[in-house]
C-alpha cells in the first residue's frame, strides 16, 4: 500500500438501500462521495492529485477556509492504495489481469502524499474497494448496495485486505457495478484533528 491521500467527508449512517437485517453497517466511511459528500471540491479546485486526492490534510484545511465552509460534523480521511488495479466493465472480472497503477492525467499536481505525522491519532477503520476513472467514483459496497451481500464492519468496509482483494478476484462486483479501474484503498480516520 501506498500513501494516496486525504479528503474531509460527512459521514451517513446507512441509507435505505444498505439497511437489511444482515447488514451492521452504522456509518458509511466509503472513499467515493456517492453517499457520503466530500466537503472540499477538489475537482472544481484543480488541486487533486493523480489519485484524486488531497496531498496534505493543510491544504484541505484551507481550502475549507478560503471557501467558509463550516467544518462542524466533518471527519478528515487518509488513504493508501494498493499498487495493483483490476479494469473492469462492471460485469467480468478477470483476477489474472491485475496490473500497476495507471495516474490520471486529469492533474498537474505532483503526488507528494505528506502521511499523518506521528502526533495524529488514526485509526484504521478497513479497505474500499473503489471504481475509478480519473476519481474514486464509485465505492460498490455503498453505493451499489454490494455490502447487502457481502460481509462488510460498521464502516460499510472490509476487515482485512485479502477480503477485499478476495471479492473483487471472485467476482463479487459484476453484475453491472460499475466500470473503471477496481483499486483497493485502506480508509483511516484521523481522530481529535482540529478544524
Amino acid at each position: 500500500m501506498i500513501p494516496a491521500g486525504y479528503l474531509l467527508k460527512r459521514t451517513t449512517p446507512p441509507p435505505g438501500w444498505l439497511r437489511t437485517k444482515d447488514t451492521k453497517v452504522g456509518e458509511v466511511c466509503s472513499v467515493s462521495a456517492c453517499v457520503n459528500d466530500d466537503v472540499v471540491d477538489l475537482l472544481n479546485c484543480c488541486q487533486f492529485n493523480k489519485f484524486g486526492l488531497a496531498n496534505s490534510k493543510d491544504l484541505l484545511l484551507n481550502l475549507a477556509k478560503e471557501a467558509s465552509i463550516d467544518l462542524k460534523g466533518t471527519s478528515l480521511f487518509f488513504y493508501e492504495i494498493y499498487e495493483q488495479e483490476l479494469d473492469s466493465d462492471g460485469w467480468n472480472f478477470d483476477p489474472q489481469r491485475w496490473q500497476s497503477l495507471t495516474l490520471s492525467d486529469a492533474s498537474s499536481v505532483e503526488d507528494d502524499v505528506s502521511p499523518p505525522e506521528h502526533t495524529d491519532r488514526e485509526t484504521k477503520l478497513g479497505y474500499d474497494v473503489v471504481a475509478y476513472r480519473d476519481f474514486p467514483d464509485h465505492s460498490p459496497l455503498s453505493c451499489n448496495s454490494v455490502a447487502t451481500e457481502l460481509k462488510t464492519n460498521r464502516y460499510c468496509l472490509f476487515d482485512d485486505f485479502d477480503q477485499a482483494k478476495d471479492a473483487v478476484d471472485s467476482g463479487k462486483f459484476g453484475g453491472g457495478c460499475e466500470e473503471g479501474f477496481y483499486r483497493i484503498m485502506s480508509v483511516h480516520r484521523l481522530d481529535g484533528w482540529q478544524a
